[in-house]
Parts: structure tokens; sequence; C-alpha cells
């Protein structure tokens, strides 16, 4: 399946319209084609679609008037010094504490860290479909037949060989073929402390601190880093234009000195809210008595998909 930008949300004259739409669809259904059928569209599915509609409306609303107290909560500070937060911070400090690397080789750890069952799962269905598309070839001479079976299998050779671009970690074979000194970050990430979430992760080495996310590694020495910063994101997701449900995304952004300019060059990556914090705190550490920049932005988008 495709999927694509639906071109507008769900707002107040869209759901008017919405509404109107369905009423006439109901009359059209009751008067025009009067039967059994048409009179159960009219009655029981438009109502049904009218209150979805409201009710998707209203969630909406709802969600955006707390989103307007966390905000403000969040921009004056209440949010993080609130005596609920200290204590889910300390309970998932407890709890989840910094990892080790799994391999003492960095080379290693970041390429088996790429090696996720969902590329391998991906890479097993898109060879499925393209045994599939190769079969049509089989089938009844046609050249109609033919094309279809040539354009999905083009198709799905390239979406193989995205998921196994993934799979090898190629984003890390890259970087490693960079001007780096592998000795120097292989011996700082060897006992690093290290977060992980999602595909995304931010290690504490001895020199160095080292981050990789699904498209990118890092590694910045530690005198060339001015803080650490918060970046929170609102993301609103909807379907077909109808609000669904949201989530709070939640940034480390880390200021880079570029020793050339003397520019500041900033790197996001997504953790949990409280690894965040708890990057910010582990960083003073590795930078005793000096002016850490640190800041807190919150920003809002939408994710608006529709399925083809």
């Amino acid at each position: 399946m495709q999927r694509k930008q639906f071109p507008f949300v769900m707002t107040l004259k869209a759901l008017i319209v919405y509404i109107i739409a369905i009423i006439v669809m109901g009359l059209y259904f009751y008067f025009v084609r009067g039967d059994l059928a048409g009179k159960l569209l009219t009655f029981i599915v438009c109502p049904m679609l009218i209150g979805y509609l409201i009710y998707a409306y209203v969630k909406e609303r709802r969600a955006d008037k707390n989103a307007i107290v966390t905000k403000n909560q969040i921009s004056d500070g209440s949010y993080f010094e609130s005596s609920e937060w200290h204590a889910g911070y300390v309970r998932y400090v407890n709890d989840n504490p910094f990892e080790k690397p799994k391999y003492p080789d960095l080379k290693k750890d970041l390429l088996m860290r790429f090696h996720r069952r969902e590329y391998m799962v991906g890479m097993l269905f898109t060879l499925f479909l393209m045994v599939c598309c190769f079969a049509i070839f089989f089938g009844e001479v046609s050249i109609r037949r033919y094309v279809l079976g040539t354009l999905g299998f083009c198709l799905f050779v390239i979406f193989f060989f995205a998921e196994f671009y993934s799979y090898i970690g190629m984003p890390v074979r890259k970087w490693l073929k960079g001007d780096i000194d592998y000795d120097a970050l292989n011996a700082s990430y060897r006992n690093c402390q290290m977060l992980t979430y999602k595909k995304n992760g931010l290690a504490f080495g001895t020199t160095h601190l080292h981050g990789f996310t699904e498209k990118k590694v890092y590694a910045f020495d530690y005198r060339l880093v001015d803080g650490i910063s918060r970046k929170i994101v609102r993301l609103k997701k909807y379907e077909d234009g109808i609000y669904s449900n949201e989530e709070y995304q939640h940034f480390a952004v880390i200021h880079i000195r570029l020793p050339q300019s003397e520019e500041t060059w900033d790197v996001e990556i997504e953790l949990d809210q409280y690894q965040v914090q708890m990057a910010i705190d582990r960083l003073v550490t590795y930078k005793l008595g000096e002016p850490l920049q640190e800041e807190l932005t919150m920003t809002e988008k939408t994710e608006n998909d529709t399925v083809v």
C-alpha cells in the first residue's frame, strides 16, 4: 500500500461540509432509492458517520487545549520541576541505568545494532513479492502481464535493497570510511555509558560523545561539545484527514562548536524524556566547571497520512 499526505485536516468548516454531504447522501438514499438498504444507510450508517466526525473533532479540540496547558507548564519550567516528574525520573534512572556496549569493538557493536528483526522481515517479505511477480512470466502470454510483472519486480527490488541497506549497517560502514581516528574512537567507545531509544543511541565515551540514528553515526570530542539542550515536538497524527492521536517526541540537541568557524552545529537525537535529562546531567561530569549551553524548545508538527 502507498501512503501519501492528505491534503487537509479536520477543521470546523470541514466538519460542517462533511455533515452536510452526509445528510445529502442520506436524503438521496431515502428518497431516490427508497429501498430497505437505502433506509438502513439513512438511519444507521449516516448518523454513525456524523457522530464519529463530531467525536474526532471534539477529541482534537480537547487535545489542543491540553497541549496549551502542557506547553505553558514546559515554558515556565514547572513541568520538569514538579515533584511528580522528578519522582518519575528517579524511578526511570533506577530501573533503566546506562547500558554498556554489547561488544568490545566499536565497529562490531554498531553493526550488530543495525541487525534488526524488522529489516530481516522486510527483506523476506519483499523477496516473496519478487518471486510472485517473477511467477507471472510463467502464466498466460500477455504483454500487459509482462509489463505489470516487470514493473512490480523492479519496484520490490528497490524495496529489498532499501531494507538490505539498513540491515548491513551501511550508515556505519560509510562513517568508518571517513576521516576518523578509529583507534581513538574505539578506545573511547569500549567503556562508554549508553542510552538507547528506538533506533537511536547516545553514548558517553572516555574522550568522545558518540551517537547514532537509523541514518547517521556521530562522534564528537568533548572539547567541541558546548552543551545538550532539550527539544520537544508535539506530533499530531491524522488518518484520512481525521485526528487520530498524538505523541510527544523528546530530542537531545547536541551543540557542537565547529573549530574552523567557531559556529555552532546542532545534532538532534530522539530519546525518552527521562533519557534526555540523564544525558544533560551526564555531560556535566565530563565538562566540570565549564559553562554549558542548555535550552528548551517546543514545536508542533502533523503527520497526515491516507492509505491508497
